[in-house]
């Protein structure tokens, strides 16, 4: 049996339920939430724990906000993290079920180490964040949530390989059942994906944040505006090294799958883009704001598109493509999904509103609009909830 034969009878036998390439371009826009919010989480867990080592005054009143960031951050990353995972297992299920079984004891492992990240950033906002004590959890949390990342890098780079699984679940012909051993990995490319985009969201982010906040008729202008300012430098300095671990990426990953160009296209537009963007801000960063979250928001989504296309191009060695992957279009499923999103989205942009609408004022208001949008999405989620304890109901009783 050779790696295209063993790909498709790896694949699910009912096919997707819907266009597959439906399904990969949701998977592409979903994965820019959820890396937005991973990287963030790690970007704002080292300025607090780089805060409170520093001791300056305003590093470390931007420090306090930034821990009570990083378990925000932490818990939007895990949210956004279904979508594109269910999306993966939809279209990718040879590739995703394979690296989980060769990589199995880590991929289990790899709820609680997200679990104690979250847990011990959480516990240092709580705790410590008001006189620096129990820096050390912030240092454990950022650690774990590293190697959280660095176990899904593994899984991504032995997912795109299966012309070597059978090497790597039976080396020298013994089973080996542990799934203990990182069996590949680029260091160029996590450093990439992972650090360095932590710092250029964080820079996104603080500039953001500044915009936002300066809004508020009791704003403290000349802290916002020092804010932007650093969001913008963190900007300037982080920008290159982006680009230089990109082209390492390129040279190192690149050769195997012939992306070197491509790669190395990318990464330095990306570095030069992110960088002009940046030194452009130089008058009033804090103006800049939405702009920079923006800008950043479309440099992950080239990254995510990137990401794709080598996945792609990766399987096309075996004949394995989105394009050909069977598919039943089963319409009550389809229906239940679009329903169950738009029910979903309809809440978040509720939450949405109040917080950014209540987060400019003082007083904390919100306006009417916003609080009948509000009663129409309960209300939704409320029905939707009604139904699906029916459709249970009936499945139980007479479906038996």
């Amino acid at each position: 049996m050779d790696v295209q034969e063993m790909l498709e009878m790896m694949r699910d036998p009912l096919g997707a339920p819907f266009f597959p390439v439906v399904f990969q371009a949701l998977l592409v826009v979903t994965w820019v939430l959820h890396i937005h919010f991973v990287t963030g989480a790690i970007g704002s867990s080292t300025f607090s724990i780089f805060a409170f080592l520093r001791k300056d005054p305003s590093l470390l009143r931007l420090g306090r906000i930034t821990a009570r960031l990083t378990p925000n951050m932490v818990g939007l990353g895990i949210v956004t993290g279904i979508a594109p995972l269910l999306f993966v297992q939809t279209i990718y299920d040879p590739l995703w079920y394979a690296a989980n079984t060769l990589t199995g004891f880590w991929s289990v492992t790899f709820i609680f180490i997200v679990m104690g990240g979250y847990s011990l950033a959480y516990l240092f906002y709580l705790k410590g964040s008001k006189d620096g004590r129990l820096l050390w959890s912030a240092v454990a949390s950022l650690a774990l949530l590293c190697f959280a990342g660095w176990v899904m890098h593994v899984l991504q780079q032995v997912s795109i390989r299966p012309d070597q699984w059978m090497s790597w679940y039976a080396p020298g012909g013994v089973i080996d059942t542990r799934g203990i051993q990182f069996h590949a990995y680029d260091v160029p490319r996590l450093m990439f994906l992972l650090p360095l985009q932590a710092g250029l969201s964080f820079a996104a982010t603080l500039m953001f944040v500044a915009w936002y906040l300066r809004q508020r008729t009791d704003a403290d202008l000349a802290f916002l505006d020092w804010t932007a300012s650093l969001g913008r430098r963190i900007g300037l300095v982080v920008a290159p090294l982006y680009g230089v671990f990109g082209l390492l990426w390129a040279f190192t990953e690149g050769p195997e799958f012939g992306l070197t160009a491509f790669i190395a296209a990318v990464a330095v537009g990306l570095s030069v883009g992110l960088f002009a963007f940046f030194w452009l801000q130089g008058k009033r960063p804090v103006l800049a704001g939405a702009k920079a979250l923006g800008v950043w928001a479309l440099a992950l989504l080239v990254v995510a598109v990137t990401r794709e296309v080598i996945r792609s191009v990766s399987l096309s060695r075996f004949n394995y493509s989105v394009a050909t992957y069977p598919y039943i279009i089963d319409w009550g499923s389809v229906l239940m999904f679009g329903v169950t999103s738009v029910v979903g989205v309809s809440v978040v942009t509720y939450l949405i509103m109040v917080i950014y609408q209540s987060g400019q004022s003082a007083d904390g208001t919100v306006s009417a609009k916003a609080e009948g949008f509000g009663r129409v999405a309960t209300a939704m989620l409320g029905a939707w909830f009604g139904f699906f304890v029916l459709v249970g109901l009936f499945s139980s009783l007479f479906l038996r």
